[in-house]
């Protein structure tokens, strides 16, 4: 009946999935990794690669139970906290170096190098941020150093394949899956357990509209596409965590399907909605929370007129760096953004023009209120203070100097949070919260996180809940 076999089947060959396959064989087990990609890597490998310290782990607790409102029980915080705190320690003993820093707090929107919402319960408790060190920018060299210690074990991948189904047995839970691999279903017994680590539904329109509201764009992995969430659903687990998303401003141009993030290196610019109005306070949002300003919905027209809203800047931005962030994300294996933005321009991505009314023009905004808002906007920076969005006396930079340019700004998703309930053991809950019988998950798919995303969350979560599933389904009853 079955094809292959294994002590762990791991769905999914991103962080999650290597963290828990390492951990598993490093326990014993054979492990057997399948994943749909013709390559690993995941979301991690397009990630900034931050990984959370602490200074306080209760403090750490009492601030990750504040942001998720207390959809997440504190025991599985308590469980993330502790084991997380591990991550600098688990990846030395992996031959990685680690260091303080990185981009995380470089121009904007920002990323705080500590608690991204540093006045909250708990706060106190968050430290800097960690990364790999490496020859590369963001979560590559992480991925590198994982890959590294699966091909050291010699844990065998299955590449190009994804799993249809979950296969379960009535008194012992779930024992196997099948896979379609080259057009051909092939069952995978799993003697002790399998380990869900297959991401979210970043590409997947029909799970954003029904479960976020809207249509996104995406920024990572292109088989994330909620096959996760199905395969859970389909051996009766419970969700949570569905609405929530870690999303940015980014940049939708006709060459890709993906969005390309936005970040500014100099603070002269403004956003404006759909009739030219400024809308937030544009340096003092999260980074990863920018989809929240941009969901608003007009309620007598049930249109949503800050997507696609416009970032507006002068030459003095222009010249001061790339608005575009190509280090990470998808776009890094495709395209490199030039640092001065002229060939962004030459393509026609950003528009230009030598006057704001003609810029209004251009982009299709009421003329009368960009010329008023760039005004407005001007006044606010001459008496330094901006009565209107409370934006940093530090950041309000006028924008005078001709040519004027704008590039639509779209809400783009850097990964989704939700899927199959987990305890803090790292097993996949039914509807009434028993754990369904040798089934784990890790990472994003079911993330501990929910809408209010502190940063660097993801990454250190997938290392972590990696392990403890790891740990936890080697430990189970091997099959006959």
């Amino acid at each position: 009946m079955w094809g292959q076999e294994a002590d762990v089947v791991i769905i999914g060959f991103g962080g999650a999935g290597a963290s828990a396959a390492i951990t598993a064989s490093d326990w014993g087990a054979s492990v057997l990794i399948i994943e749909k990609n013709p390559e690993g890597g995941g979301n991690t490998k397009y990630s900034g690669g931050s990984i959370r310290t602490y200074l306080d782990p209760i403090g750490a607790v009492d601030f990750f139970e504040t942001v998720c409102e207390g959809t997440t029980e504190r025991d599985v915080m308590e469980a993330f906290v502790k084991e997380s705190a591990q991550n600098p320690e688990w990846l030395a003993s992996l031959g990685a170096d680690t260091e303080f820093g990185g981009e995380t707090s470089e121009g904007f929107p920002p990323r705080l190098p500590g608690a991204a919402f540093p006045h909250i319960r708990g706060a106190q408790g968050i430290g800097p941020r960690l990364h790999v060190k490496g020859a590369e920018k963001g979560g590559r060299n992480l991925w590198k150093a994982l890959f590294s210690n699966i091909l050291k074990r010699n844990i065998p991948i299955l590449y190009s394949a994804r799993v249809t189904e979950l296969t379960t047995e009535r008194s012992l839970g779930v024992t196997g899956v099948t896979a379609t691999v080259a057009e051909r279903d092939i069952t995978i017994r799993a003697r002790r357990a399998v380990i869900l680590a297959c991401g979210g539904y970043e590409y997947d329109r029909s799970m954003h509209l029904n479960y976020l509201g809207q249509s996104y764009f995406s920024l990572g992995n292109p088989a994330n596409t909620g096959d996760g969430i199905r395969l859970a659903l389909g051996v009766g687990a419970d969700l949570w965590h569905m609405s929530a998303v870690a999303a940015t401003f980014g940049y939708k141009v006709p060459e890709y399907d993906f969005g390309i993030r936005h970040r500014m290196r100099h603070a002269e610019y403004i956003y404006v909605d759909q009739m030219g109005k400024r809308f937030m306070d544009e340096t003092g949002v999260d980074g990863h929370a920018m989809w929240a300003p941009a969901s608003y919905i007009d309620m007598k027209t049930l249109k949503k007129p800050r997507i696609p809203c416009f970032l507006i800047f002068d030459e003095n931005t222009r010249v001061r760096g790339p608005i575009g962030w190509t280090d990470s994300g998808i776009v890094s294996e495709f395209y490199r953004w030039s640092t001065d933005n002229s060939a962004e321009i030459a393509k026609g991505w950003i528009k230009t023009a030598d006057t704001v009314d003609s810029l209004a023009l251009q982009i299709g905004v009421p003329l009368a209120n960009l010329k008023s808002t760039v005004l407005g906007y001007n006044n606010s920076c001459n008496e330094r203070e901006d009565l209107e969005f409370g934006r940093s006396p530090g950041t309000l930079l006028p924008l005078e100097k001709a040519p004027f340019y704008s590039i639509e700004l779209w809400p783009c998703i850097i990964n989704t949070q939700g899927g199959p309930k987990r305890n803090s053991r790292a097993q996949v809950l039914d509807a009434r919260g028993k754990p369904i019988k040798r089934l784990y998950s890790a990472g994003e798919l079911g993330s501990i996180w929910h809408r209010n995303y502190p940063g660097g969350g993801n990454v250190s979560e997938a290392l972590a809940f990696g392990r403890i599933a790891g740990k936890n389904a080697t430990a189970e009853p091997l099959l006959s």
